[in-house]
Formats: structure tokens, C-alpha cells, sequence
């Protein structure tokens, strides 16, 4: 486990470094400031809207985290930690841990220029924000992950990817057929909830969100075993 997590801390150091990371981030916080331009919202829809538009980034941002090592640097980290699955572990590893500062931009920019109707307990929606935030983190790296230079070679194919994923989710999740709603995460669907009266809905939704994340990671797992 310890190879694990230092070959994620290496990942993301040369993500970084490389200055990959800003334009992600740069992104994150103007798409935030749009978001929040409209006046003040109910913290839960403000939320849920943030974690819709940020899916985008989280994915965007997963994909570039895998693909910053070169191919041949990625068989040797494999050989390092000793198994490919441990090696594919600490690529979504570090691909989830790169979406935390967007993660905290999306939490807190809101609250800090007053675009929150707060009612309530404020520590209670930011709880709320966090949460669906991660949801939309773990979402974005299986997407990320699909798009991924180990799985796809043409930019053409992966920004195809990266783009119809947050457009599916902002269009089937907001209609009202369930069954529209249930092919992609509800993010957009959280907007309705209010805990913690929802607190079961809330455990629903995860449940939802991290089956679809966990279907898209076990794709590519696959295909990366296979193609190991």
C-alpha cells in the first residue's frame, strides 16, 4: 500500500510541475464565478449545479493526471510497485486527489461572496456541498479514466468522451423519465434534496453515482488488463 500512495504522490508532483494543473483550476473558478453570478440560490440547487458543471472539470482533469507519465514510465511504475492493479490503483488515486481543490473552490467561492440563501445550519450545507462534490469527483475519474491516452489514442475519440459525458448528465438528469435519469449520475438531480430530512435519498443517490463510476472503472480496468 505504501508503493501505492508514493507513486500517486510522484503522479500528481509531475502533474503539477508540469503546470497541468492550472488550467484545470483556472477553469474550475470561472465556471464557479458563472454559476453564482445569477443572485443568491437555495444552497442544495447552488450545490448540485456546481457539482454538474465542475463533472467537466473533474474528468477533463483525471485524464490529464493519467496521461502526464509517459507510456514506457508507466510499465517501469508497474514493475515498482509490483502488480498492475496496484499500479491502476494509484493512477485513480491520484486522479481523484487532483480534483480537491476545485473540490474546495466549489464549497467555499459561493458561500464566501454570499451567492448561498442560507436557512439553517451553515456547517449542515457545507456538508452537503462536500458530498456532492466528491460524488462529481469519483464520477469524473471514471469518465477521465475512459478518456485516457492507455485507452485511447486519437484527441479526437477522448475529447469526445470528455464532452458527452457532463452534457448526458445535464440533459437525462434533468428530465423527469426515470429512466433518463438513472443512465447517468444524479448529480443535477440532488438539487431537490434538503438534509437532513433526505438523508435516505442522499445514501440513494451515492449509491447511484458510485455504481455508474464503478461500472466506468471496471471498463477500464478491463481493457487495461487486456491490453497489458
Amino acid at each position: 500500500m505504501s508503493r501505492t500512495i508514493a507513486l500517486s504522490r510522484m503522479r500528481l508532483v509531475s502533474y503539477v510541475a508540469a503546470q497541468r494543473a492550472w488550467a484545470p483550476w483556472l477553469t474550475a473558478l470561472a465556471l464557479i464565478f458563472i454559476a453564482h453570478a445569477g443572485g443568491q440560490a437555495r444552497p442544495n440547487q447552488a450545490y448540485a449545479f456546481s457539482a454538474t458543471i465542475l463533472f467537466a472539470v473533474f474528468g477533463w482533469q483525471a485524464k490529464l493526471v493519467l496521461d502526464t507519465e509517459p507510456d514506457e514510465q508507466r510499465m517501469l511504475s508497474r514493475v515498482t510497485v509490483g502488480s498492475p492493479a496496484r499500479e491502476l490503483v494509484s493512477g485513480l488515486l491520484a486522479a481523484a486527489v487532483s480534483g480537491l481543490p476545485a473540490l474546495v473552490l466549489g464549497v467555499f467561492v459561493p458561500l464566501a461572496v454570499g451567492a448561498l440563501d442560507l436557512r439553517g445550519p451553515v456547517w449542515g450545507w457545507l456538508a452537503f456541498g462536500v458530498w456532492i462534490h466528491l460524488l462529481a469527483i469519483v464520477c469524473g475519474v471514471g469518465v477521465g479514466a475512459l478518456a485516457s491516452r492507455a485507452l485511447v489514442r486519437p484527441t479526437g475519440w477522448a475529447s469526445l468522451i470528455l464532452v458527452a459525458a457532463p452534457v448526458l448528465v445535464l440533459v437525462l438528469g434533468s428530465r423527469d423519465a426515470v429512466i433518463a435519469r438513472l443512465l447517468v449520475p444524479p448529480l443535477f438531480g440532488a438539487a431537490d434534496l434538503e438534509p437532513p430530512a433526505d438523508l435516505g435519498a442522499m445514501a440513494v443517490v451515492s449509491l447511484q453515482a458510485l455504481a455508474w463510476a464503478g461500472v466506468l472503472i471496471a471498463v477500464y480496468a478491463a481493457l487495461r488488463h487486456r491490453r497489458s
